[in-house]
């Protein structure tokens, strides 16, 4: 007959312990076999990166910048070298149909002569404007101060700088703060005896000059000063409806200007303009029409413009023609003719990670192990670009169990992360001493 043992409140706790020193030990042993046999670990952090695949080529802009009217080219605008000619409206800006783009004068001191009576006239449009002003408070004050600061730093960047194209308008803007200032600190000025000099300047110039020409846009468009002589070279309409022969770019890229005598400008009727240039059959596959691609011209200085692949013709001696659309326009787009852009075709961000580090777990779940803390965790990836030797990846939030969401979510890898890149018998949840 079995007798039971009855033991005391001591020697059940002494029970417990030593259950729980055993729990401890066994985990203990079982770490200790996983160590054994993972090898020595090789490690790395794991950082943002950028990857693009990008390709160099050679082509030529074509712009709506030409068209032929009763066997004149009327977007061009004509001139008279015996006439000196001053804009009235800015180079690259937008002109309305039969506007004025420029007036012609027999002398240069003549031209000189209006250039400055319509300096004076914006000057007295200034002044009278800020005698109509109420007299300021002091919180006006200090905005007129920091307005003040502002203009007078974009002056001085400008002169220190390469652009040099707004020294005028903060030299004038500082001007008018200062005379704001004036009326706001209650200083006395005299604008009746200002303006009254102002308005007799300007009547002295405009009797020492005479109009005698115009030059006016035949259409409205985007003027331009100044031409490069391959406004003709190839038809606008031609690219506009996909009809770019093969073996064309290198055509354009190889053609000659044509000669420009007596032009002033021209004005482009369109922002929507092409860039066609030839490939290599071995990266023509890298194309696919209605695709968006960004291109940078890195020798004028322009970044990531968006262009579409707009058409791609078929091969020849082993290279196909591509035409690129793109529907912004602005003065540095159009200088753009025989140019190389560089052509970044796909793009990704992520973390860097070697080949070595990616593995599988038993779930057939793409990753990697990272060691965070002690503690080694499996932390899944998606693979976005396989470069040599590593590949281009993200985190992903995924479950440990699809069925049952109360085991949890895998580490999500994180920049900064060390993960293991060799190591053997690898295992969530491992301790790493």
């Amino acid at each position: 007959m079995k007798q039971k043992i009855k033991l005391n409140k001591d020697a059940k706790i002494a029970v417990v312990l030593i259950g729980a020193f055993l729990v401890v030990l066994c985990m203990y042993a079982v770490n200790a076999f996983y160590l054994s046999h993972n090898g020595t670990l090789e490690t790395e952090f794991i950082l943002n990166y950028n990857e693009n695949s990008s390709l160099a080529v050679n082509g030529f802009a074509v712009r709506d910048e030409s068209k032929i009217v009763d066997g004149k080219n009327t977007c061009l605008l004509s001139k008279n070298d015996n006439y000196v000619y001053v804009p009235v409206i800015s180079d690259s800006e937008n002109v309305s149909k039969k506007g004025v783009i420029a007036l012609a004068f027999l002398s240069e001191t003549e031209a000189n002569a209006y250039v400055e009576e319509q300096e004076l006239r914006e000057k007295l449009a200034s002044i009278k404007e800020i005698e109509r002003s109420e007299e300021l408070s002091y919180s006006n004050i200090l905005f007129l101060n920091s307005q003040l600061n502002l203009n007078v730093s974009g002056y001085l960047s400008c002169v220190g700088g390469s652009d040099v194209s707004d020294i005028d308008s903060y030299l004038e803007s500082i001007t008018n703060n200062i005379t704001s200032k004036q009326i706001a600190t209650g200083e006395d000025l005299d604008y009746k005896t200002i303006i009254n000099d102002y308005n007799k300047k300007i009547k002295e110039l405009k009797s020492s000059y005479k109009i005698v020409d115009k030059i006016t846009s035949p259409y409205a468009g985007y003027f331009v000063s100044g031409t490069d002589g391959y406004e003709d070279t190839f038809s606008f309409a031609t690219a506009e409806k996909k009809k770019v022969e093969k073996g064309q770019g290198e055509k354009l890229v190889s053609s000659a200007p044509s000669a420009q005598e007596n032009i002033y400008g021209k004005v482009i009727l369109q922002h929507t303009w092409y860039y066609i240039f030839d490939v290599d059959i071995d990266d023509s596959s890298s194309f696919k029409n209605g695709y968006w691609v960004s291109v940078s011209f890195d020798e004028l200085g322009l970044k990531d413009i968006d262009m579409q692949i707009y058409d791609i013709s078929e091969l020849e001696n082993g290279k196909v023609t591509v035409t690129l659309k793109c529907t912004s326009m602005n003065e540095e787009l159009s200088k753009i003719r025989k140019e190389t852009a560089k052509i970044t075709l796909s793009e990704f961000d992520g973390f860097k990670i070697s080949n070595e580090a990616l593995t599988e777990n038993e779930d057939g779940i793409t990753g990697v192990y990272a060691i965070v803390g002690n503690i080694m965790k499996f932390s899944p990836v998606e693979v976005e670009f396989y470069g040599d030797g590593y590949v281009v990846a993200v985190g992903k939030k995924v479950l440990r169990d699809e069925k049952n969401e109360k085991f949890g979510y895998y580490h999500v890898l994180r920049q900064y992360d060390k993960i293991i890149v060799k190591g053997m018998n690898l295992k969530d949840g491992t301790i790493v001493e």
